[in-house]
Parts: structure tokens; sequence; C-alpha cells
């Protein structure tokens, strides 16, 4: 899968055409400036007054637009996705909220929540069924003109899909099926926000395979309600499941006896709902629940329209929402690596744009650090260059000269964690995604300094 270079951000952006190879050979040389300081402005990371000048005159150019940018962006997923091999490609898809409450003056920004200024940014990623990143395939964005009006829950269900928040999770679903490969199957990856019926109507009617956590106990065809049902149904088998760490209840990993159940259902379509949908949805819930533990047991109920018979069928379908949680690593690498929300711009639409660029930042961090767990003996020279993985090798062993060959990515990961300051300490885990955009950042000051040493790396 590993056998063709991932590529650098700047990358994606290199076949971009705005008419004037100058603009495109600017994007290119500002976006690998971006990635190399992904915590710096966009003058420090620059360098220079004249650079940081003539990027602000690209995204104020007439020929720069931002919907060139996310073709531009989206084409590089789509190769990733070709070249991989993959036959089934995950499409976990999420918001986040982008805090600007401090841009005041920024002209067209309206707000993200009921007080807060910023920017909703809704995100599709393309995943390996291993769970690595092979880029962004869609994001959009929303920003309210006003402070959000209060509804009663009935004026809230009385509303149509087309004027709630939500319609954007039909768009991205419909806006990522016009460019999958047509031989890759997409499986939607969507938490509790997508268990919506809207949504798995217009999922079913795209011919798209689902999985989606599950929040409504909707009626089904007997009269019944589905989650009491799923409940209600004999565990079909029991399996050891390795639970990560939860740093924020404070408790350490550990290896936990689930039972696993499922069961077909037949929903029926709420009242409230557009009348054109189908009466009646046919799926599968999938039901994984924690055995003997009296603390705050596990217990995740899924639907899908993915064909379950037994028990491993069923956690096939829990390994794929697993993967959902690499959306929201990529949402803290956007706000905690790339500091998106200290991004100054004047309009509205220049943050649009330079979120896009950091999303594109941020994922090829995610990619590169979940690839070193996916496959961990394909060469380091996937992601970095000769000169960035040579410097890396004798920053930390020492020595006086690099291997000429590239070593595994298993290696290069260490070195960048230990760069990075991870401290192996035991309830440290393996290293993460923070470890390696700070060890990326370190290296890349250690070769810019040996350039400006010695002239060359």
């Amino acid at each position: 899968m590993m056998s063709v270079k991932y590529g650098k951000p700047s990358d994606d952006f290199a076949e971009i055409r705005f008419g004037d190879k100058r603009l495109t050979k600017r994007l290119v040389k500002t976006v690998s400036s971006m990635t190399e300081r992904m915590q710096d402005s966009i003058l420090s990371a620059c360098g220079t007054r004249h650079d940081a000048k003539s990027f602000y005159a690209l995204l104020s150019n007439e020929k720069f637009t931002r919907v060139q940018l996310h073709e531009t962006a989206q084409q590089g997923t789509i190769t990733r996705i070709k070249e991989s091999g993959i036959t089934e490609v995950l499409l976990p898809q999420d918001t986040a909220d982008i805090n600007l409450h401090g841009h005041k003056k920024t002209e067209g920004l309206g707000y993200s929540s009921n007080h807060t200024k910023g920017v909703q940014i809704h995100s599709c990623l393309a995943l390996t069924p291993e769970g690595m990143a092979l880029g962004l395939l869609h994001q959009s964005y929303g920003t309210r003109e006003t402070k959000k009006i209060s509804l009663t829950a009935e004026e809230k269900k009385q509303r149509p899909i087309e004027e709630k928040e939500s319609h954007r999770w039909l768009e991205t679903a419909q806006a990522s099926m016009k460019v999958i490969p047509e031989n890759v199957t997409p499986i939607i990856i969507c938490d509790r926000e997508g268990d919506f019926y809207e949504l798995y109507a217009e999922m079913m009617t795209l011919e798209a395979s689902f999985v989606v956590r599950l929040v409504q106990d909707r009626v089904t065809e007997s009269g019944e309600h589905s989650m009491q049902q799923l409940r209600r149904t004999k565990g079909c088998g029991e399996v050891e499941v390795c639970i990560p760490r939860d740093t924020r209840k404070s408790r350490p990993a550990r290896s936990a006896k689930m039972e696993v159940a499922f069961c077909s259902v037949v929903v029926c379509r709420p009242k409230r709902v557009c009348k054109e949908l189908p009466k009646q949805l046919v799926m599968t819930l999938v039901r994984i629940t924690e055995i003997g533990e009296t603390e705050d047991p596990i217990e995740w109920l899924l639907a899908t329209n993915i064909s379950v018979a037994n028990a491993d069928e069923v956690m096939k379908i829990v390994g794929y929402y697993v993967h959902r949680w690499k959306i929201e690593r990529f949402h803290y690498v956007l706000n905690s690596g790339c500091q998106v929300e200290k991004i100054q711009q004047r309009t509205y639409e220049r943050i649009l744009s330079m979120l896009l660029i950091y999303s594109v930042i941020a994922i090829y961090i995610l990619a590169m650090t979940y690839a070193a767990r996916v496959v961990p003996d394909c060469p380091c020279d996937v992601f970095l260059d000769e000169d960035e993985w040579k410097i890396l090798y004798r920053l930390i062993t020492r020595e006086k000269s690099a291997p000429r060959e590239a070593y595994s990515l298993k290696t290069a990961i260490a070195y960048l964690g230990e760069l990075g300051g991870f401290k192996h300490s035991p309830s440290d885990g393996v290293y993460g995604a923070k470890a390696i955009w700070k060890g990326l950042t370190r290296l890349y000051d250690a070769i810019d300094f040996h350039i400006r040493l010695v002239g060359q790396v």
C-alpha cells in the first residue's frame, strides 16, 4: 500500500492552474513554509516581509479561488486512493467549531455558536480500512450571521432538513460519493450527530455503505423501539478488546471482555420527515457491551447497511467505527498543532482558504503518525525527503554520516518522537501526533540551521 510516495502538503497544490505559473510557485513555496513552521504566523513562516506580502497578494488575486484549492487537494486524495490499491475506503465526517472571537473586524465573519464568533468546519477524510489517512476528500464551512435564535423542541422538529445545520452531513455524503473511484467501496462513518432518517435514506439512495452510532430509539415496523430490541437481542459471541487509555477519566489501557450482538430491523419514517422519503428503511443494528466492568462499562450501539451474519462480522463493523476517532485527532492537530484559531486575515473568505491549506498539513501529520503503526517496515522516504531523514538520523544517533538507504518509518517516527520531547514514560503510550509535529518543527529548524551554516544539506 505504501509503495507510492505520499508527498508533502505542498505537492497537493503543485498542479493547480491559476493561469500564471508565478502564482502556483508562490502558493507551493508558502505551503511548504507553513508546513515547516506550522505554529508560526504567515510572516514568521515565510521568513521575509516580501514573501509574506506576496502570499497575501496571491490570496487577493482574482485568479486565485478556494474552489481550485479544494479541487486540487481533493484530487491528491483521490490519486492516493487509486494508487494504494485498496478496495474499501473509510469516510469519517464530522464538524468542529473554530473559535475566532477575537477577530472583531474580519469582514463577513459571523458566529459559530451562540456567543462566539468563528467558523463551523465540516470535513470528510479518506482512510484505509486499517485507519491510515489518505487525505481530505471534502470540506465545507458555515458561519451564522447572528447569534443562534433559540427554538422550542416543536419548532426544531418542524423545520425542513434544508434549513438545519445537519444538512451539511447530506451534502458531504453526496459530494464524496461523486468522486470516489468506481472500483472502491466507500463506507461513510458518522457519530451520533449523523443519526437522522434523512441521512440514512440519502446514503441508501447513493448506494453507500455506512456505520453510524445510534442516539435515536426509532419505532420499527413491529411497533417496538429499535434500541430496546437490540438490547434484548441475545449475544452471538464474546471477544477480547484492547481499550486504549482514557486521559479524561484517568483510566489506564485495559483488556476488556465484550459481548457482541446484532439484529435486523425495519425502521419507520418519523412523522416530521419529508413525505417523499421512503416510509421504511431496512438496516442492521450492532451492539457491543463490556462484560464484568461495574464502573462506566462500554456500550456501543451502531447502525449499518453492511451485511452481518456472525460475531466476526460484527467486530469488523466495530473496527470501522473505531477509526472515526481519527477525525477527532485531525481536529486536534488542526487546532493545537496548526493553531488555526490564531489565523489573522481581513476577510472570511481568506480565512477559509487558510483553513483548507492547514487542513492538508494536519492530515499529513496524521497520516505519518498512523502509517508507522499500520505499515511500520515501509521506508521513511514515503513521507520524508532524503535530506530530512538523513539529518534526522544524525541528530538522534550523533553519527557523522547517515545510511545510504532510507530506514523504516517506525524508526523515523521514533526519532521524531524523541526529537519532539517524547519521554517514554510507562503511561505515555505510543508516539502521538503532538510529539510528531514538534519533532518535525525541530527537524526543520536543524535543517535550516545546517543550510545557513554550510550552504547545503
